[in-house]
């Protein structure tokens, strides 16, 4: 562009010294010629001047005549106050009385003028045409040199003038081409932020400009002529008439060769560009390179099956765990309310669990629980579902049974089974259990329904004599008493405030610096215990009463950072657990930008923390009102990972920022190769998709190694501090 410029330049001066030589060498050659023009015609008029005097005179009028040749000697160059004719000679033939012919010569001014231009006139009488004489008048040289001075004159300044023009032209030529040239280096520079390669194309497919990305990408194609390589490019006939036709974006994807061997995938997106007066002139493309993204989903794919095995089986015993399990109940309850058919569940817990656990430590009581798992498999029918949901506790689902006492043979059979004697480490064990019984659809028309009743027959087996098994009935008064007393004592909890937060710190591995507390609901129960949640939840989501409790803790988890912040502590940020019925409630956003209005917070001090079951059905709603809380600087992070079923395509579409990942994978490390590969499978694809990953329930020294040795940040669990009190965690404040 520089180099255009300096060529237009010498071209404009260039020009502007041809004009002025042309106009030069006009004046030059037809200067003379009208300067001779004029002094004859000057000549001639004052010989007209004479020749009237002339006219029918004598020889006596020559004093008349002398006289009007001496005025034309008195005319005065304007410029130089000098005259201009400085001698006048004048032959004039008379006629006397006699009519004879006699000359008369009169000759008037300087005698010698060498500096004149001398010019010879006829004379004739005006009235008969006759030429009477001749006259000679001899201009002054000096008025002619006025004259060609003149002439120059106006020779430099129509010079001037022309230079003046098109130099004129030229500076608001190069004006315009230097802010032209800025608006290019402008456009270039904007284009060139542009981290994917940008073509811009007119509508016959020539390419008029492209970014630095598009032209490392040409770069990178080695080994491919250029025609070869801009085929690949140069976007099809039929995709520009589509998108200045129906002037709108076309996406679509594009393979294009990187050398020889290697195929890159591109998004291509062409949009159209239009004029001012909003006339299509192009379009322009784009590529995003997608071969890495698709790669690693293509990964994450085919990992996912393995994931959802990993995620849905009990990491001890291989079998199914809770969610898994429930998946499959509410699935044989439709099955059996389709086909009118029995089914039976039972609700197995390990009697005085505990003292193996404390006796002989925990890997004693997972040898156990593994050597309890298979006789509970070789107890039932092959497509019978056996699961373990939770630390000693076991369901069975028993499919299409024709009457009661198929189940009961089934239990019957257990205990006899479980009660076997097994050495453990030496010692001899003799395992029992208590085992409750509910039937469909006698006890209930849903899974969750099933369960209820199953856990309420096997407390009343364990607490009537273990080792034995009681169907459900619904004259367990006391049982559904106590359910109900704990259901008015919830609600007055609720009225009376009769809650209490405790805080549990989560630190950074590596630092040891607290990075976030988790805030932990307890119920003061009548003033001499606090009841964790998971004994009254489930009550309060049956009557209704979790929302409102959530929004006491949330509305007292505001507080206290005030509170803290008061003293001129800064806490870091505060997590809070949300249930589904919470978070899909129609007036949960509002009422936490009331809070945060009320007590003067900020989102940003606070994360929710959800579960995977809370946006299972309703991903796209979970969504967007996770989306909203993201909005109120609110992070978001997802509890117990791992244990529900775990989907890739719905966590993309959610604004996660954690991943919480469950206590249980935490057990047996050293041994157990499945958590192992949980754990490390869940760091990696938190670390791909840019989420934070926090390990729940860290409590031993090898279980922090084991983690820090996985890449892992961040950690919470009984080796950091067990859940405390406001003032115990505000210690821990630096």
């Amino acid at each position: 562009m520089l180099a255009r410029s300096h060529l237009l330049a010498v071209i404009f001066i260039t020009l502007a010294i041809l004009l002025n030589l042309l106009i030069t060498a006009y004046w030059q050659f037809s200067l003379e010629p009208r300067l001779t023009a004029q002094t004859n015609t000057l000549a001639q008029a004052q010989a007209g001047i004479l020749a009237r005097l002339l006219s029918n005179n004598t020889p006596s009028d020559s004093q008349e005549l002398e006289q009007a040749m001496d005025t034309i000697l008195q005319l005065q160059d304007p410029a130089t106050q000098k005259p201009i004719v400085q001698r006048i000679e004048v032959s004039i033939r008379l006629v006397t009385a006699a009519k004879e012919f006699d000359t008369l010569e009169l000759a008037r001014g300087l005698s010698n003028c060498e500096n004149c231009l001398v010019s010879e006139v006829a004379l004739s009488n005006e009235q008969t045409g006759k030429p009477v004489g001749s006259a000679r008048i001899h201009v002054n040289r000096n008025f002619l040199t006025a004259l060609k001075d003149d002439f120059r004159e106006k020779l430099w300044w129509s010079g001037v003038i022309v230079t003046l023009i098109v130099l004129s032209a030229w500076l608001l030529i190069e004006n315009f081409l230097r802010k032209l040239r800025k608006n290019e280096s402008n456009l270039q520079s904007i284009i060139d932020g542009v981290a994917d390669p940008l073509y811009v194309y007119t509508t016959d497919r020539k390419m008029v400009l492209h970014n630095q990305a598009a032209y490392k990408l040409a770069l990178s194609n080695h080994g491919m002529e250029e025609a070869e390589f801009q085929k690949y490019i140069l976007p099809p006939k039929s995709l520009i008439r589509d998108v200045i036709t129906n002037n709108r974006p076309v996406k679509s994807i594009h393979k294009i060769p990187q050398g020889r061997n290697k195929l890159l995938r591109m998004e291509l997106q062409a949009s159209p560009l239009s004029d001012g007066s909003n006339n299509n002139t192009g379009i322009i493309i784009t590529y995003r390179d997608l071969t890495e993204h698709l790669v690693l989903l293509d990964e994450l794919q085919s990992n996912k099956h393995q994931l959802q095995q990993l995620a849905e089986k009990d990491t001890l015993t291989q079998l199914p765990n809770r969610f898994m399990f429930n998946r499959l109940l509410d699935q044989a309850v439709s099955r059996a309310a389709r086909t009118h058919s029995m089914l039976a569940l039972l609700f197995l817990d390990l009697d005085r669990f505990k003292e193996v656990n404390d006796s002989l430590g925990h890997d004693a009581g997972d040898t156990l629980l593994e050597v309890v798992a298979q006789r509970l498999l070789r107890a039932v029918r092959k497509g019978d579902v056996v699961s373990r949901i939770s630390g000693d506790e076991f369901v069975i689902l028993l499919a299409d049974i024709k009457r009661p006492d198929d189940a009961t043979l089934v239990a019957d059979h257990i205990v006899e089974s479980v009660r076997q004697m097994v050495i453990i480490q030496g010692k001899r064990l003799h395992p029992s259990v208590s085992i409750g019984i509910s039937l469909f659809p006698n006890d209930g028309r849903t899974g969750k329904l099933l369960l209820q009743s199953a856990d309420t027959a096997m407390y009343r087996a364990k607490r009537e004599s273990q080792n034995s098994y009681q169907l459900y009935d619904p004259s367990m008064t006391l049982m559904i008493q106590e359910r109900l007393s704990t259901i008015t004592a919830l609600q007055s909890a609720v009225s009376d405030d009769d809650f209490v937060l405790l805080y549990q710190p989560q630190y950074e591995l590596h630092t040891k610096k607290l990075v976030g507390v988790e805030a932990l609901l307890r119920w003061n129960k009548e003033g001499r215990e606090l009841v964790s949640p998971t004994h009254f939840l489930g009550l309060a989501e049956d009557v209704g009463l979790v929302f409102p409790i959530g929004q006491w803790v949330l509305r007292n988890v505001c507080r206290q950072i005030q509170s803290w912040r008061s003293m001129d502590l800064i806490p870091p940020p505060m997590a809070v657990n949300i249930s589904a019925s919470e978070l899909l409630h129609k007036d949960f956003v509002d009422s936490i930008q009331r809070m945060l209005n009320e007590t003067n917070c900020k989102g940003e001090w606070l994360t929710i923390e959800i579960t995977e079951s809370s946006y299972s059905g309703q991903i796209e709603l979970a969504a967007e009102i996770l989306q909203q809380l993201k909005g109120l600087g609110i992070a978001i992070a997802i509890d117990d990972f791992g244990i529900e079923h775990s989907s890739l395509a719905r966590l993309k579409q959610l604004p996660i920022d954690r991943l919480k990942l469950d206590k249980i994978f935490l057990q047996n490390l050293t041994t157990d190769s499945a958590n192992q590969a949980i754990i490390q499978t869940v760091q990696d694809l938190g670390h791909r998709l840019g989420i934070e990953v926090l390990a729940e329930g860290v409590e031993t020294p090898e279980q922090e190694t084991y983690l820090i040795l996985s890449d892992y940040r961040m950690a919470q669990g009984y080796r950091y501090g067990r859940p405390m009190s406001a003032d115990n965690c505000a210690k821990r404040f630096h």
